[in-house]
């Protein structure tokens, strides 16, 4: 099984969400998971993928709603998220650190370590901390154009090749 840990802004959509007394909208006018199909295409030939929420939506809404909403293609292979309330505690992988203070790498990090993850991928817009030796695992994305971009979306899809390639050797 290969994870692919997933933000949402920035990748799915551009980064310029906010909440209001609506709900959760772009500031620049677009459309909130416009680029979820790009997702589910790009993976939908590897059926062991599966995707750990890696995106402040689970911390902010929840789980559950967060994970809706992904178009059903996307929920149904989602495991996890990165973040749970229980991680506000001291479980000694990072000790005294609260969870809103570490960057979106050592977040990702930190859940490889706790469940032993071999085989993972990260699509983020925030590469900050990512160590170089560990760029081959990142999708970066950019801000505003996420997977919409041609040249993220052939990264996405070399990337998944080769640490699924390599996971069979």
């Amino acid at each position: 099984m290969t994870i692919l840990f997933l933000d949402y802004d920035g990748v799915l959509h551009a980064d310029d969400v906010y909440r209001n007394k609506s709900g959760i909208a772009l500031k620049s006018g677009g459309t909130l998971f416009e680029h979820a199909a790009i997702l589910a295409a790009a993976i939908a030939p590897h059926p062991n993928v599966k995707i750990v929420l890696s995106t402040s939506w689970v911390r902010e809404l929840g789980f559950n709603r967060a994970k809706k909403y992904l178009p059903p293609s996307l929920q149904s292979r989602v495991a996890g998220a990165t973040y749970h309330s229980s991680f506000e505690l001291d479980d000694g992988l990072v000790p005294q650190t609260p969870w809103g203070l570490l960057n979106r790498y050592e977040q990702i990090a930190r859940h490889v370590m706790k469940h032993k993850i071999m085989d993972w991928i990260a699509v983020d817009n925030d590469n900050e901390g990512w160590p170089e030796k560990l760029a081959h695992r990142l999708v970066h994305t950019d801000d505003d154009l996420g997977l919409g971009e041609l040249a993220a979306q052939q990264r996405l899809s070399l990337v998944l090749a080769s640490t699924i390639n390599q996971a069979k050797d």
